[in-house]
C-alpha cells in the first residue's frame, strides 16, 4: 500500500488578544492608579489630598497606552532579536521606545492644560519624572509580545503534532485492515481451487459467495468500525464459502444478543478468529467440527467469543500462543484503536477446544459518534 502522509496545515491563529481586552487591561490599570492615591490618603494621611480630576488624568494616560500597545506588539515580532536581525531590532526598538515615550510625555502634557488650564508644565520636568519609567513600560510589552508569541507557537506545535500524531494512527489501521484483507481472500481462492476439480458446483457457489464478499467488503473498506449487525453479515457469507467446503463436517451456531447488534465493533474482526477456530478445529480434528460464535454485552462493555472444538492446547496457552497473521493483527487493531480498553485473549475451554474472546468499550451506532480511544502511534 503507497500512503502518503502530508504534514497538516497550521491553522490561523490570532496573535493578539481581542482590542477590547487590551483597552479593558489598560483602564484597569489606570483606575488602579487613580484610586491609589485615594486609598494612600485615607489609610496614611498622605501630604496632597487627592484631586478627582486626576482619575480623568489617569484614565486618559491608559487610554494612550492601550493605543500604542498594538503597534509595539506588533513591531516586536516583525522585529526581533534573532542572530542575523538583532542589529535592526536594537535600532527600531530604540527608535520606538523613545517615540512612545516621548509621545506620552506631551499627551500627558496637553491633556493637563486641556483638564486643568494654566501653564503647560514644563517638559524637563515630565521627562525626568516619567521618560525611564515609559521605557520600562515598552521593554515589558515587548517582553509580552514574545511571550504570546512563543505561547501560540508552542500551541500550533502540539497541534501539529498531535494531528500528526491521529494520521500516522489513521495509516497504521488502514495498513492493518489492508493487511487482512488479502489474508482471507487467498485463502478463500486456496480453497475454491481445492474443489474445482472435485466439485465444480461447490467451486462455482463459492465463487459466488466470494463475490457477495468482496461487496461487502468494498462497501466497508472506507470505515474502521461497522456494527456488529454488518459484521455478522460479512461472517455468514464467509460461513457458506466453509460450510461449502466442509459440507456436512462443519457446524457453527451463532449466539448475537439482540442488544448487541448495534454495537460498533472493528470491520473484519470476527473473520480472522472464525478463520483460525476452524483451520484448529474442524481441519485438525478429522471429525465434526463444532463452532459457537456468541455475543454479550456486560457492564458497558461488548464480549465477542469464538469457541471451537479442535483437540485443544496442552497445557492450556499463554495469553499470545498460536498467533497467527490473523490474531496478531487483531489484537494489533484493538490495541491501536481502544489502547487498554481492547484486548484479545486466547483460553482453554473447560470442555476441550479453545475459546477466542474479544472485548471492547460498548459503543451503540444509534448514540452519538464518539472516539473509541485517542488514536497514538503504538511503536
Amino acid at each position: 500500500m503507497n500512503a502518503t502522509l502530508a504534514l497538516p496545515e497550521p491553522q490561523p491563529a490570532r496573535r493578539w488578544p481581542r482590542l477590547r481586552i487590551i483597552f479593558l487591561l489598560w483602564i484597569a490599570w489606570g483606575l488602579w492608579m487613580a484610586t491609589r492615591s485615594y486609598l494612600f490618603w485615607a489609610l496614611f494621611g498622605a501630604p496632597r489630598s487627592p484631586r478627582p480630576i486626576w482619575i480623568v488624568e489617569n484614565l486618559l494616560d491608559a487610554c494612550y497606552w492601550a493605543t500604542v500597545t498594538i503597534p509595539i506588539l506588533w513591531l516586536a515580532i516583525r522585529f526581533q532579536f534573532t542572530r542575523r536581525g538583532w542589529p535592526l531590532a536594537v535600532l527600531v526598538h530604540t527608535l520606538g521606545a523613545v517615540a512612545v515615550s516621548v509621545g506620552s510625555i506631551l499627551f500627558d502634557i496637553r491633556i493637563g492644560v486641556i483638564l486643568e488650564g494654566g501653564t503647560p508644565a514644563a517638559f524637563s520636568n515630565y521627562f525626568r519624572g516619567v521618560f525611564y519609567p515609559n521605557l520600562q513600560w515598552y521593554i515589558l510589552l515587548v517582553g509580552c509580545a514574545y511571550l504570546l508569541e512563543n505561547l501560540r507557537r508552542l500551541r500550533d506545535r502540539d497541534v501539529q503534532a498531535a494531528q500528526l500524531n491521529e494520521r500516522l494512527a489513521e495509516a497504521r489501521l488502514e495498513a492493518l485492515k489492508m493487511q487482512i484483507q488479502p489474508h482471507f481472500l487467498f485463502n478463500t481462492l486456496h480453497t475454491i481451487s481445492e474443489l474445482v476439480y472435485e466439485d465444480p458446483d461447490g467451486a462455482e457457489r463459492m465463487i459466488t459467495r466470494l463475490g457477495d464478499l468482496l461487496r461487502l467488503t468494498v462497501d466497508n473498506a472506507q470505515n474502521h468500525e461497522v456494527t456488529l449487525a454488518q459484521e455478522m453479515e460479512f461472517l455468514e457469507a464467509y460461513l457458506e464459502i466453509q460450510r461449502t467446503r466442509f459440507s456436512d463436517r462443519l457446524e457453527v451456531m451463532l449466539n448475537v444478543g439482540d442488544d448487541t447488534r448495534e454495537a460498533l465493533v472493528p470491520n473484519l474482526v470476527l473473520q480472522p478468529l472464525l478463520e483460525n477456530a476452524i483451520r484448529h478445529g474442524a481441519a485438525s480434528t478429522g471429525g465434526r467440527g463444532l463452532i459457537l460464535v456468541k455475543t454479550v454485552r456486560v457492564d458497558g462493555r461488548l464480549r465477542m467469543e469464538v469457541h471451537d472444538n479442535g483437540t485443544g492446547p496442552t497445557p492450556p496457552p499463554r495469553p499470545r500462543s498460536r498467533q497467527g497473521v490473523g490474531v496478531s493483527n487483531t489484537r494489533a487493531r484493538l490495541e491501536q484503536m481502544y489502547g487498554a480498553e481492547g484486548r484479545l485473549e486466547l483460553s482453554h475451554c473447560p470442555i476441550g477446544g479453545t475459546v477466542a474472546a474479544v472485548e471492547i468499550p460498548f459503543r451503540s451506532a444509534a448514540a452519538p459518534a464518539a472516539a473509541p480511544h485517542p488514536l497514538e502511534v503504538v511503536a
